[in-house]
């Protein structure tokens, strides 16, 4: 299995050095994703600003979620040549994501890679963080083979020239993940923080426009991290006073929660980010939403009814019992009895938003667009 990862690395690196002979477009920037099929909000608001700051750009958005299904592979395969033909001919790639031929291909020195991770932060362990643990083992899959070394094999998160962290705080943990030094970090919100700020009320309008009846009762919104396991819906559903409280169910993009019952809410048509302006009370775990969340003063509540199992099996970068006092408990009912009783400190929030969230002040995506303008075109 290593020699079919060395050979699959060799051919890409000789077809790249081909590759390679094509001239840069000094105004082209390229985006890479493989967390979906289509542009991501960041991507959208970025391309959006670097267009308005420089029209005569050229900027191509790639996006192709990725899986470990034989069939898939082949296709994904012939993907990669195309993100090859791109990273070669661009001035700036902008990654959201582990993108395998930016990492493990050798490139032009007039190339600059920028990594805007997907989440505001890292609450639970990723990359190079989970080798060594059981999800780390089971999540290295590449081309459909599996080993414990697959992440070094695969130069996992090599050749960021500028990585995006939320905050200060977060670099020490996306340091651990990507493997990489505190001086390879820009600290600035990503761009959805903006959007979260600058189109709020256009926002909520248009969800109350598609969903008027949210309108009529307290909003309850459970949105959890990604689980392969299945999430305790039921047991929240169970528990809840319907008749007292709408309940959002926002499953994780890479693993949506099916709900086929009366008076639940899915609300397909918006993301759980957009979600957050109907918001009055979020229901989360380890997910980054706690984050984006704080930004909005929201009440949060951490349902961690699996902590150490989760701290044993993957990690945690933050002791949200120590960071979030009195609002982590690992039973429901605890949480909506707290609810009910309307005993939340939104202290707790604001110091949370303070810490982890370095500007909330909307001009994040100005920000790093203008730097991506003046330091590497």
């Amino acid at each position: 299995m290593k020699t079919l990862i060395i050979f699959f690395k060799l051919h890409l690196k000789v077809v790249y050095f081909f590759i390679k002979l094509i001239p840069v477009n000094k105004n082209k920037i390229t985006f890479l994703s493989r967390q979906s099929n289509n542009k991501n909000l960041d991507f959208k608001l970025l391309e959006k600003e670097l267009l308005i700051t420089k029209p005569n750009l050229k900027i191509l958005i790639l996006c192709k979620k990725f899986n470990n299904k034989k069939k898939h592979i082949f296709s994904y395969y012939f993907h990669i040549y195309r993100q090859m033909y791109h990273i070669a001919t661009s001035k700036v790639c902008i990654v959201d994501s582990y993108i395998i031929p930016i990492s493990i291909l050798k490139h032009k020195k007039s190339l600059t890679v920028i990594q805007i991770w997907h989440a505001m932060g890292a609450i639970k362990q990723f990359g190079y963080q989970t080798i060594a643990k059981q999800a780390g083992d089971k999540k290295n899959q590449v081309i459909g083979v599996k080993t414990k070394n697959i992440d070094k094999l695969m130069c996992m998160h090599k050749n960021y020239d500028l990585i995006i962290s939320g905050s200060k705080e977060m670099v020490k943990y996306f340091s651990q993940a990507f493997n990489a030094t505190p001086n390879q970090f820009m600290i600035e919100s990503l761009p959805r923080i903006d959007y979260l700020i600058n189109e709020f009320e256009n926002i909520r309008n248009r969800i109350y426009s598609k969903h008027p009846n949210l309108k009529e009762k307290k909003t309850i919104l459970y949105a959890p991290t990604f689980r392969k396991n299945k999430n305790k819906v039921e047991k929240l559903i169970k528990s809840i006073n319907l008749e007292k409280y709408n309940l959002i169910i926002k499953g994780h993009p890479n693993k949506n929660i099916q709900i086929n019952k009366e008076n639940i809410y899915i609300c397909d048509d918006f993301s759980a980010l957009e979600l957050l302006t109907v918001t009055d009370y979020l229901i989360t775990d380890y997910s980054a939403i706690s984050i984006e969340a704080s930004v909005l003063n929201i009440p949060i509540y951490f349902y961690l009814y699996d902590y150490q199992d989760y701290i044993k099996y993957n990690g945690v970068n933050i002791d949200l019992y120590k960071e979030m006092p009195g609002v982590c408990f690992d039973n429901i009912k605890d949480i909506l009895n707290h609810i009910d009783n309307n005993k939340y400190n939104l202290d707790i929030v604001t110091n949370f938003r303070n810490k982890y969230v370095t500007n909330y002040s909307g001009n994040a995506t100005k920000n790093i667009s203008d730097y991506i303008i003046n330091n590497c075109l």
